[in-house]
């Protein structure tokens, strides 16, 4: 089975969706990100710690410390998340798990993959945190107008 990102970048991605807050990025604490995404704080927090070395949070020591977000989320693209925490060479295996599978030595899907894959990445370089936070905040916007419909209704 093809996974195309771990459970700890599904994290990082839910996570910095709901860093920014009312337009601006400020610095912010994971307990509290962790809560609004849903998601477990202590791997989270380890996921942070690779965004960190990543350069896309600073982590802000002391009393009242957390995080802060280094970039703009429109500079943000999703497969730079995917590499900072996956690791830069996450989509440079075989796809059927063979370790002898190249251009020279290809496995049965490996014409297919490279095609698929070159899309997949070119797709996931274009899209950025900011489109993701638009989208979201879209979406809850009309779930909470059809919502609204449905009472008076």
């Amino acid at each position: 089975m093809i996974r195309l990102y771990s459970k700890g970048c599904e994290y990082a991605v839910r996570a910095l969706m709901y860093v920014e807050e009312n337009g601006e990025t400020k610095r912010f604490q994971a307990k509290e990100v962790c809560a609004r995404a849903g998601i477990p704080e202590a791997f989270t927090r380890k996921v942070f710690q690779a965004l960190v070395q990543a350069g896309f949070l600073k982590a802000v020591r002391g009393p009242g410390g957390g995080y802060l977000l280094t970039k703009n989320p429109q500079d943000i693209s999703l497969l730079e998340i995917m590499k900072a925490v996956d690791g830069e060479t996450r989509y440079d295996y075989c796809v059927m798990g063979l370790d002898a599978c190249d251009s020279a030595n290809p496995c049965p899907l490996h014409d297919m993959w490279a095609g698929a894959k070159a899309e997949l990445l070119a797709t996931l370089q274009a899209k950025t945190l900011r489109d993701l936070i638009d989208t979201s905040t879209q979406r809850q916007k009309s779930a909470k107008a059809s919502k609204r419909k449905r009472k008076k209704a």
